[in-house]
């Protein structure tokens, strides 16, 4: 059972990409998923290593090389208001308490959500999710699966002993 599971998700990508906003979830069906953000040609994450400000393209195209599977949330443009550089660039990289929700939740002016979970739960409760994409998800893949707050920082913990 997921703990959040999508209504409907289009196999395909999603139209004019680079003209529209949306939640990038990386290894979208594992415990924890990663997430970015995306406004029209430019993204954006924060990971264990870095914060990152890259082209979307380059990043759709990572997705594909590498077959990780993604769900694109696509959100109202207007939703975002603030400068995601300015945002991101506050963060070095995730680690300890900070994770890559953080400079999103921000950017949403959404400081209650400290969750991937949390945030969908709102998003879809405010009609926001304009559409939901895949791209090398699993067969049977209907959501987020459950998680909690410690999984997350063992994954960062774990990922910043390895670098």
């Amino acid at each position: 059972m997921s703990e959040f599971e999508f209504k409907s998700i289009c196999a395909e990508l999603p139209e004019q990409l680079l003209q529209k906003s949306f939640l990038w979830i990386w290894n979208a069906d594992k415990i924890p998923p990663h997430i970015g953000i995306s406004v029209e040609k430019e993204y954006f994450s924060l990971t264990y290593r870095k914060s990152e400000h890259l082209l979307t393209a380059s990043m759709l195209k990572k997705a594909k090389r590498s077959m990780v599977p993604l769900v694109l949330v696509e959100i109202p443009k207007d939703l975002i208001q603030r400068d995601l550089a300015t945002f991101f660039s506050k963060y070095e990289r995730a680690s300890g308490e900070i994770t890559c929700m953080y400079p999103i939740r921000e950017v949403l002016n959404l400081d209650q959500v400290s969750q991937l979970v949390d945030l969908l739960v709102y998003l879809e409760s405010k009609q926001f999710i304009h559409g939901v994409n895949g791209l090398n998800l699993p067969e049977d893949y209907k959501g987020i699966p459950d998680y909690s707050m410690e999984d997350i920082l063992s994954r960062i913990e774990l990922l910043n002993q390895k670098s």
